[in-house]
């Protein structure tokens, strides 16, 4: 899906005060993301370990952002 503008500020209302708020917005926007729904106990922190830490630099190998990313913004 497309994330539309309304959408995106929305979904990172909690963050709008930061200053990477409008470029966080810029890339969302940019493109194509794939949408998921998770449910179950404690997926928010099953989440978190499948990704990695923000910093890529930190993130354990097998994580999407140890095994995949190399930057903090893409």
């Amino acid at each position: 899906m497309n994330v539309e503008q309304a959408l995106a500020e929305k979904h990172y209302a909690d963050l709008s005060s930061k200053p990477f708020f409008n470029g966080l917005l810029e890339y969302i926007t940019s493109g194509a993301v794939v949408a998921m729904v998770w449910e179950g106990k404690n997926v928010v922190n099953a989440g978190r370990k499948i990704n990695g830490a923000t910093n890529p630099a930190d993130s354990a190998p097998g994580t999407i952002r140890g095994d995949f990313a190399i930057d903090i913004g893409r």
